[in-house]
């Protein structure tokens, strides 16, 4: 599969040699917090995901019927600090991302998030690629506003195995 550059990141498919980062990187008090279903209960658990979601590799990939995740990695460092990926929802796209606790607040989310949108909105023109958050959730809401989202309003829906209220988000180059 073909990686995405950006000035600083690229990203790339996950492996399974990224087992043990995905598993800390899933420990962190932020996953736990907005992202609970991405938690992992050990690396065997980790594994089986980042399998899974390698099978969906393939150059006809597409994100409306099925997940594309990809790595994030520095440039700098060629170390992996997250993930950002697309998938579909209820007939929609869309964007998730999570980057690992000592690199956030440096721009890496953004750049990746919209790296993935601009990618997906070449592949797919007309596609509107949403983003959801908790209504509590403000630093992912400021990565999607920093990646040409705009807010869409709220609504109440099964989010990461809840009901809750989440802010709608829509991609807008």
């Amino acid at each position: 599969m073909p990686c995405l550059e950006t000035k600083s990141l690229l990203l790339r498919p996950l492996t399974l040699c990224d087992t043990r980062k995905v598993f800390q990187m899933s420990q962190e008090q932020a996953m736990k917090k907005w992202l609970p279903r991405q938690v992992y209960g050990d690396e065997a658990h980790a594994s089986s995901v980042i399998a899974f979601l390698a099978a969906q590799y393939r150059a006809d990939i597409d994100p409306r019927t099925s997940p594309y995740v990809l790595g994030i990695e520095l440039k700098s460092t060629q170390a992996l600090v997250g993930h950002v990926g697309l998938s579909p929802l209820h007939g929609e796209v869309e964007v998730g991302f999570a980057v690992e606790q000592s690199q956030q607040r440096k721009g890496i989310a953004p750049e990746a998030v919209l790296a993935m949108c601009e990618w997906f909105a070449t592949r797919f023109p007309g596609t509107s690629v949403l983003g959801t958050t908790a209504r509590e959730n403000r630093p992912s809401q400021r990565v999607l506003l920093g990646a040409c989202f705009k807010c869409d309003g709220e609504k109440t829906m099964l989010f990461q195995g809840v009901e809750q209220t989440v802010a709608i988000f829509v991609y807008s180059p």
